[in-house]
């Protein structure tokens, strides 16, 4: 008898959620213009509605993590699915005539937009969770190279797609795809995903496997009860604040590309939404390509014999150090082809240091990565909240992009520095039983 492959089907699932979670941050940013002028918003009101999901997204990840790491991921992930699925359908109501003013519709936008971010705070928490349970250590970061690399394929793919929609049928149509598909998306989750011993597709050959590689398949149905002084042990250690600090760098430039690029491309590069719906689909490519490089690349130096810490802060600091080179499209406003180039590599190199939730999990004890997860989040999401409220605030007082790119390269230099003088050899912290 051979042992099952059930694991693979449990990252095809992580696969879509994850295209299906990064689309519905990201409609809002090729939508983003034509919202701008139906409501006559300025850049800085336009930035608080691309930071109002990610004020809901933090504020809510202690307790989605504490509650995760109580009553697992199936119910909790499945039910959270269908809800920012259905928020995100009720954006596209917001210029009905339910709304008499555009003041009211941009509340109810807001509203919409922090709902979406509450409905999605259990989403790489669980991910995480998920990962470490059904894969062995020496499989994680190919594993979690695979899922995330969805968020720049659904990028990819689907932002042509809904500029397409934008253009040709408005964009309150673009938040009713979205919505459909997540709410279909959710239901399915609930009926398929199982955990592995609760699984009738999963064999005792492969628990054999996950248990002998690390992984949590011998994990018991009672869940470990965890002391907040525990996790409080966990969140003072050195090795996880510098994870935090590169975290926060690294989702800087990812929110560059998930809120202010697109109307970048428009106004920056002065390309029509058509045109920029294309341009996008570069760097995100790109990305794909590079967190690709970058969960195999690990994992094959850890086969080859190098430490872990050589095998997953090599990626890191390569990565972030290059993504720097952003800034340097402030150069060629006038060749697009070029600027869009120059944003291509800057984006792969920031993906292929995307491995923070592989770091995480070799450091960070199993029972508390939900809600260490969650803090983990919280410090890397921050960027989520500053970045595009600077960039707005940037752009209303300017008029230009030039420092907010230079803003955005200077913080990925900053994360490349934590991880070579803050963090240190990467092992599992042990939590001293005298607690």
């Amino acid at each position: 008898m051979k042992a099952t492959k059930s694991r693979y089907f449990v990252l095809v699932l992580l696969f879509i959620v994850t295209a299906i979670n990064y689309m519905d941050r990201a409609n809002l940013s090729v939508a983003g213009t034509s919202i701008q002028a139906e409501f006559s918003l300025t850049p800085a009101q336009l930035g608080l509605l691309f930071s109002m999901f990610t004020w809901a997204y933090v504020l809510s990840q202690i307790p989605v993590g504490y509650i995760l790491d109580r009553i697992g991921v199936r119910k909790l992930y499945g039910c959270a699915i269908i809800l920012w699925s259905i928020f995100t359908l009720l954006m596209g109501i917001a210029s009905n005539h339910i709304f008499t003013t555009a003041a009211s519709s941009f509340l109810f936008l807001l509203l919409c937009r922090s709902l979406i971010g509450v409905a999605e705070a259990p989403s790489f928490p669980a991910n995480t969770k998920i990962i470490s349970t059904w894969f062995p250590t020496q499989e994680r970061a190919s594993a979690t190279a695979l899922y995330a690399c969805a968020q720049y394929i659904g990028l990819a793919g689907l932002t042509p797609i809904l500029a397409f929609v934008v253009a040709n049928y408005g964009w309150e149509m673009s938040f009713y795809v979205c919505g459909v598909v997540g709410i279909l998306f959710g239901i399915y989750w609930l009926i398929r995903y199982r955990d592995p011993l609760d699984s009738n597709r999963t064999n005792q050959l492969e628990i054999d496997y996950i248990k002998q590689g690390g992984g949590l398949g011998q994990a018991k149905k009672k869940q470990e009860k965890v002391e907040w002084k525990e996790i409080s042990y966990v969140l003072k250690q050195r090795n996880f604040l510098g994870l935090c600090i590169a975290q926060f760098a690294l989702n800087s430039t990812l929110y560059f590309f998930l809120t202010w690029f697109i109307v970048y491309l428009e106004k920056g590069l002065h390309l029509s939404i058509s045109k920029a719906g294309i341009g996008a689909m570069f760097p995100y490519i790109m990305a794909m390509i590079g967190l690709l490089c970058s969960g195999f690349v690990s994992d094959a130096l850890m086969k080859r014999g190098k430490s872990r810490t050589f095998s997953r802060k090599l990626p890191s600091i390569l990565g972030l150090g290059f993504a720097g080179v952003m800034c340097l499209a402030n150069f060629f406003e006038d060749y697009p082809a070029i600027a869009i180039g120059l944003l291509s590599f800057a984006f792969f190199a920031n993906a292929f240091a995307n491995i923070g939730w592989v770091l995480l999990s070799d450091i960070v004890p199993a029972k508390v990565m939900g809600t260490v997860g969650g803090f983990f989040n919280i410090a890397g999401n921050c960027a989520g909240i500053i970045t595009p409220i600077i960039m707005g605030l940037i752009l209303q007082y300017t008029n230009s992009f030039a420092y907010a790119m230079c803003y955005i390269s200077a913080v990925s230099l900053i994360g490349a520095l934590a991880h070579i003088f803050v963090i240190k050899k990467l092992e599992t912290i042990e939590i001293p039983q005298e607690l």
